[in-house]
């Protein structure tokens, strides 16, 4: 009522002139509600008001526009008629021919209704009654996500109808009765009641969207996520989903976030029953957590925790894809000129050639010193780490290494020189079997210094550049021989290449440190044309003076290295090539080399790969071919992609996998901004990880905005 005191007030008192005039402006003493039109008649003996033309009311939740507006002060009712706006407080604007308004604006009934939310959806429906309480009923309801207007008879991507649409206020539910949900005006299912919370709640507990699936391994399945958040504690929540697997068993998996201050934590815990390669219907367990903290003093804090009881059903059922699961704790502080590192880790292997290599790292500490001004350069590293179970060793070692550079420009010529000294000391506290060496205790001191030698020579005119540097450098280490002493762990797989040519130990860590003298040399080029595109070029070489080179799983006792090269060519857009290979210095043979040809065309990207490793160059000695072949291109709003890989060892041409992706984006005309549609096909005729077994599988998913994500594995 209070509305039609603050009306009639105005209309019976103020002089009668003022309704002469149009595009008045009447309204309470406390603004609460405001009142336009272009002319105003009034029916005194009937108590009728009629606003024509712009009528405008404006309050505290809504602002109604309409052609005219007939208020009936004797049933508190207004009845806006043509052309009818009503603009919500939320930005929900709603269209409709005519509306009636009761209580001071809290009880609307609008026939028809054509509305647009606040997030851009759109709902129609035939009538929308909305009682004193704050409660909406949509009558035959539609509602959509997609850019659709429903008053013009647009037909959106896809729809939910309804015969009755409840939005309650006070809960922040809407409540949905026999709702049909339809894809291009076919009906895809139907459910007799759906709620879900409203756009002002961020969260709520309850049922989350289901996903059904067939595979040719689990046959039909289901999983049905469960989402719960406490009400009064935004700080964390919690996902329950089980997946039931029609073939192959059940599992339940647990979901846990929680944020503090400085900190979030977040746990994902499977339980179950499934069919394993170690037998069916194996009882299986399986953790992950994850933690980060902003500390004091400018430490920061990351913290992973991974634990599955049987090798690899993570793998097999999706939950995890990971091989290797390693459980460890960060702890680091940057400074302007320091590095501080603690890091603990446990290694759990899920295959089964690597399970008895399982090391636990309890702790790492280092400490990383570096400064530099006019004069010189320093760096300065200290560690000390803890080792268990490393294919056999136990071992304990504290190590530090300062260094001191200098570079000099001269006329033609840069030099640049280095001294070093370093010490180690090493508690062996255990040994494999195959280690018959009994020495617990070994102490090592190590110098070092180099001294290099580069110039750059450019040749410019208006169609290219050319610079060439080449680089000479003398290295020398002195050592005591421990090589038989210490296990070499962090440079066992060494391979020279340009980032470690010109280093003053080439090998990396501190486990392998050997008396030696070197003579590195190296040679870059970088030519820029305007026909020929730009080419960057590297080729260096390693030539040992005196010393010894032991303790590698692939011993090279000559003197020369394997000769490194590398290329990068960008001929354009269309066409870009690389190169990286070893080769051996007598016969030129290529141990190890990769090539790759990519380029751009037309919405074309392609991609081809080619790797080789001789055997007689890594560990296991087993040669290796690959052919990797690539393919995609975006045809207006659809992304599609192909791969295959090829095995060419031993002179065989054996496909290891394919893979098709067919993908839509939701930017264009024909599925509006609504949904997505993804489609993948994935071919593997070779699994080498025992517990997955080779399949032919195809995905189908359907996202819809505002309502999830439908997944169909076929």
């Amino acid at each position: 009522m209070k509305f039609s005191k603050i009306l009639f007030v105005l209309i019976f008192f103020l002089p009668g002139e003022i309704f002469a005039d149009t595009n008045k402006n009447i309204s309470s003493a406390n603004d609460d509600i405001k009142f336009t039109s272009d002319s105003v008649k009034v029916d005194e003996k009937n108590k009728i008001v009629t606003a024509s033309g712009n009528v405008l009311i404006v309050s505290d939740t809504r602002k109604i526009e309409a052609d005219k507006v007939i208020y009936d002060q004797t049933s508190d009712k207004a009845t806006a008629i043509g052309n009818v706006r009503l603009t919500e407080k939320d930005g929900s604007v709603f269209e409709t021919d005519k509306a009636v308004l009761k209580n001071e604006f809290k009880s609307v009934i609008a026939i028809p209704l054509f509305g647009k939310l606040a997030d851009k959806s759109t709902i129609s429906a035939k009538k929308l009654d909305k009682n004193d309480f704050g409660e909406s009923f949509f009558y035959e309801g539609k509602y959509t996500a997609c850019e659709c207007d429903f008053k013009k008879n647009e037909t959106p991507i896809w729809r939910i109808e309804s015969k009755q649409i409840k939005h309650d206020p006070k809960t922040q539910t809407i409540y949905i009765k026999n709702a049909v949900m339809k894809i291009f005006s076919l009906p895809i299912y139907y459910v007799p009641y759906l709620s879900f919370a409203d756009w002002t709640v961020k969260r709520r507990s309850g049922f989350l969207t289901p996903v059904y699936g067939y595979s040719k391994q689990n046959r039909f399945n289901l999983k049905i996520p469960y989402y719960y958040a406490p009400e009064n504690d935004p700080t964390w929540d919690m996902t329950f989903t089980s997946h039931q697997n029609g073939k192959t068993g059940h599992a339940d998996q647990l979901n846990i976030r929680k944020q503090y201050e400085n900190s979030l934590l977040e746990t994902n815990i499977y339980k179950g029953n499934l069919d394993t390669n170690k037998s069916k219907g194996d009882n299986v367990f399986g953790i992950n957590l994850k933690a980060s903290s902003n500390l004091k003093y400018n430490w920061t804090m990351n913290l992973e925790a991974k634990y599955a009881d049987q090798d690899t059903f993570m793998r097999r059922y999706g939950f995890d894809g990971d091989s290797k699961y390693k459980t460890y704790l960060e702890l680091e502080k940057n400074s302007e000129n320091s590095i501080s590192f603690i890091e603990i880790y446990n290694i759990q292997n899920l295959d089964e050639k690597s399970s008895n290599n399982e090391p636990i790292l309890a702790p790492s500490i280092s400490h990383h010193i570096f400064n530099s001004n006019k004069k010189y350069n320093y760096d300065i590293k200290f560690k000390a780490h803890s080792i268990y179970n490393d294919e056999g060793y136990d071992i304990k070692r504290w190590s530090g290494i300062g260094k001191i550079s200098k570079k000099l420009d001269l006329t033609n010529i840069s030099l640049e020189a280095e001294t070093n000294l370093g010490i180690d000391l090493y508690s062996i506290q255990g040994r494999p079997s195959s280690d018959s060496n009994d020495n617990r205790y070994v102490d090592r001191i190590s110098s070092g210094f180099s001294i290099a030698a580069s110039n750059q020579y450019g040749f410019i005119n208006e169609v290219s550049h050319f610079i060439i540097e080449p680089k000479i450098q003398f290295s020398s280490v002195f050592s005591s021989d421990r090589t038989e002493e210490i296990p070499n762990r962090d440079s066992k797989e060494f391979r020279l290449d340009q980032a470690n040519l010109f280093l003053n130990n080439q090998y990396q860590g501190r486990d392998n440190v050997q008396k030696n003298d070197r003579i590195n040399v190296g040679i870059t080029s970088l030519i820029m044309t305007e026909n020929l595109g730009d080419l960057s070029f590297f080729m260096g070489q390693s030539q040992k003076v005196s010393g010894t080179q032991k303790n590698l799983t692939l011993p090279n006792e000559d003197r020369q290295s394997h000769i490194i090269n590398s290329m990068d060519w960008n001929l354009s857009e269309k066409n870009k090539f690389s190169w990286f290979s070893l080769y051996d210095h007598h016969n030129l043979k290529s141990d190890m080399s990769e090539f790759s040809y990519s380029g751009f065309f037309e919405g074309w990207n392609y991609l081809a790969k080619h790797r080789s490793v001789d055997g007689g160059f890594i560990s296991n000695k087993v040669d290796r071919e690959e052919l990797k072949l690539e393919l995609s291109k975006n045809f207006s709003n659809w992304k599609t992609s192909y791969s295959r890989t090829y095995d060419l060892n031993n002179n065989k041409e054996e496909l290891v996998s394919e893979n098709l992706g067919l993908e839509y984006k939701d930017t264009g005309f024909a599925f509006g901004n609504c949904l997505t549609i993804l489609f993948k096909y994935k071919s593997t005729s070779r699994i080498v990880d025992r517990d997955l077994v080779p399949e032919d599988s195809i995905y189908l998913t359907f996202n819809f905005r505002n309502l999830g994500t439908y997944d169909w594995p076929l």
